[in-house]
């Protein structure tokens, strides 16, 4: 891939973007999702938690009798992406199925079998999003990698934790010894903007032995749950709020990195969500990123660090 002087990213592209989906649930006519709306129905009238009666007693009705079809909401992140030319990573999670902050469906279920086949139809990646029980255990984090081949045939090389679960190094640490090439955790769930000022993918230093990782981090620019749930903004304040927070990255010439869940995709009342998703992209095209997978990018930083290692060792 050809790289101008100026840019260190391929083909001359000033700046690079990360799409990515945490898949946490994928039936809409599921007992939880009932559970859920159900309960955020009584929140908005009891507790003035945001959002509209109408628009979810329209979804619970839905749910009940005129389920979306399983595929819908991919099919339509996948549709949105490819106007632009863009790709995506979709973490698909690995937990006990039916525990509190597990996974609504099963690996072995068809209908996953068929979001997979047509994530990789579209050129896009499947990630691990590492379950909660799991966390910081490489054993787990192998066996979850091992249930993902065997269930969907793909060897996975990212992971982003459940609930962005991250405790310093130690988690890079057993990430590394699972056998991830790169992690997507490195975010805040109630902020936006990069971590500690992060803009670029980087390689974790282990503090205790001064190790520099094989792992590349890959820092979290925004998510839809920050902007929409945690901050409680409407459509046109997260669109702004989230063009905030990425424009010092597009002018540092760093990684873009959007996480948007799959399951608030053609929805009435989360319209804004899917509305702000695609006005993103039609911003972020206009200036004309290197859009690629989580592990395409990944690969793309090592392969830059070693030409720069191997620079700094030759003779002078």
């Amino acid at each position: 891939m050809a790289q101008t002087q100026s840019s260190i990213w391929p083909e001359g592209r000033s700046f690079g973007l990360f799409l990515s989906h945490d898949i946490d649930q994928i039936h809409d006519r599921e007992l939880c999702h009932v559970l859920a709306t159900a309960n955020h129905i009584r929140r908005i009238l009891v507790q003035g938690e945001s959002g509209r009666v109408a628009l979810a007693l329209r979804r619970l009705g839905r749910i009940l009798f005129a389920p979306k079809p399983v595929e819908q909401d991919f099919q339509t992140i996948l549709e949105i992406e490819a106007r632009h030319g863009f790709r995506s990573t979709f973490f698909v999670l690995h937990d006990p199925y039916w525990s509190r902050n597990g996974p609504r469906y099963r690996l072995t279920c068809p209908e996953l079998r068929r979001i997979a086949d047509l994530i990789r139809k579209a050129g896009g990646e499947i990630g691990l999003h590492g379950g909660v029980s799991c966390f910081n255990r490489a054993d787990l984090y192998r066996e979850s990698r091992a249930a993902l081949r065997a269930a969907l045939g793909v060897e996975v090389e990212g992971i982003r934790n459940h609930l962005l679960q991250f405790s310093g190094p130690e988690t890079w640490l057993a990430q590394e010894a699972a056998g991830f090439v790169y992690d997507a955790t490195f975010g805040y769930s109630d902020r936006l903007g990069p971590r500690d000022g992060r803009t670029h993918p980087f390689f974790p230093v282990d503090p205790a032995t001064g190790r520099t990782l094989k792992l590349v981090a890959l820092p979290l620019t925004v998510m839809d749950v920050t902007l929409f749930r945690y901050l409680r903004m409407d459509g046109s304040a997260a669109l702004e709020a989230a063009w905030t927070a990425i424009e010092p990255i597009i002018a540092a010439g760093g990684v873009v990195a959007l996480l948007w869940h799959n399951n608030y995709f053609n929805d009435p009342e989360y319209r804004d969500w899917q509305a702000t998703y695609e006005h993103l992209l039609e911003r972020l095209s206009v200036r004309n990123p290197w859009c690629a997978t989580g592990a395409e990018i990944a690969a793309w930083w090592r392969r830059r660090a070693d030409v720069l290692d191997s620079k700094e060792t030759e003779p002078s």
